[in-house]
């Protein structure tokens, strides 16, 4: 031990930090090496699933605003087919399929479907580690607003005496 001059106290030849802290000089990276793997691992999973969530609402969203278009007469599934790829590529999504049924629309049709499908894996940020085989598929089915139908169903007609237009 040796006398520290300013107290007059014992000190140790070496502190006993200095000494634990180089037994444990490489445990930090040890322990950094294994947590860091961990957590990118969450994080990108947390990224895809939220991409993932996204590009789904975008379909159905886009399924259901195209469907809106054709429910107004004098509208054409290609009308349907314009508003669903605008509004899927606004939002980033690529390579889908837009089926419109049925494939004329008459004085007679009773009711539209719009089906998109897509895979999540052409439309991911990064290669997909969970959801590479996931398919999106959204089908939204309408009623038109066929003025022929309407009448013939009996949903339409002579509220509070308004003639209806033939």
């Amino acid at each position: 031990m040796i006398q520290n001059p300013k107290t007059n106290r014992p000190q140790a030849l070496r502190s006993s930090r200095t000494h634990t802290g180089r037994k444990r000089a490489g445990a930090f990276t040890v322990e950094f090496a294994i947590c860091s793997g961990i957590f990118f691992t969450i994080l990108l999973a947390g990224f895809e699933f939220a991409r993932f969530m996204y590009a789904r609402h975008s379909v159905e969203q886009a399924a259901y605003e195209a469907a809106r278009v054709g429910i107004v007469p004098g509208k054409t599934p290609s009308n349907v087919i314009a508003k669903a790829t605008q509004i899927l590529n606004a939002t980033g999504v690529r390579n889908a399929t837009i089926t419109v049924t049925p494939t004329a629309f008459t004085t007679s049709t009773e009711t539209i479907t719009v089906e998109i499908r897509c895979r999540y894996s052409d439309n991911s940020w990064l290669k997909p580690m969970f959801l590479a085989t996931t398919e999106m598929v959204s089908a939204i089915t309408l009623d038109h607003e066929n003025k022929a139908y309407l009448v013939a169903a009996g949903s339409l007609g002579n509220n509070d005496n308004e003639p209806i237009d033939k």
